[in-house]
């Protein structure tokens, strides 16, 4: 079962390995991302964050939705990374069952949302198409952090591409 869906550009970094793992209790974590299936060395890195008694998996986008909504995924507690809004934004209209959309960063040249939080045009229209579906979508980079609800800031930076 889906335990989280957290989007951080780092996908399995040291927060996720330690933090989220533990206070998830998960067993697994599934990167989905389309990119990573084709690099095997990003995805080699990506394996020694993970932390000891931890499986893991890397899936495509639809070969994550698939996997997430069917009956195998049901014997885990899953922690899904994903490292795009785009990303995050399919994942959570393509499976049953996500409570929200919890954001650790996205750090790239874009406009500035936030701390840690840069988003193009398009990222920003795909986390709103989350919120339109009813999945909170919050910076948390750590279970520890209080849950920053990104709507507003969302909203604001779509208007004023707009204006």
């Amino acid at each position: 079962m889906i335990k989280a869906l957290h989007l951080d550009d780092r996908l399995i970094h040291g927060q996720v390995a330690i933090s989220w793992t533990r206070f998830l209790d998960a067993n697994v974590l599934l990167v989905i991302n389309d990119e990573i299936m084709k690099n095997e060395m990003r995805k080699k890195a990506l394996k020694m964050a993970v932390p000891p008694g931890v499986k893991y998996g890397f899936r495509g986008v639809e070969e994550g939705i698939a996997f997430l909504n069917g009956p195998e995924s049901q014997k885990y507690r899953i922690m899904a990374l994903v490292s795009t809004p785009v990303d995050a934004a399919r994942v959570c209209k393509g499976v049953n069952g996500i409570e929200r959309l919890t954001v650790g960063g996205v750090r790239k040249k874009a406009d500035y949302i936030t701390d840690n939080l840069n988003l193009t045009k398009e990222d920003v229209e795909a986390l709103l198409s989350v919120v339109e579906a009813g999945i909170p979508v919050g910076m948390l980079p750590t279970p520890r952090d209080k849950f920053v609800n990104l709507e507003k800031l969302l909203r604001k930076a779509s208007e004023n591409r707009e204006g």
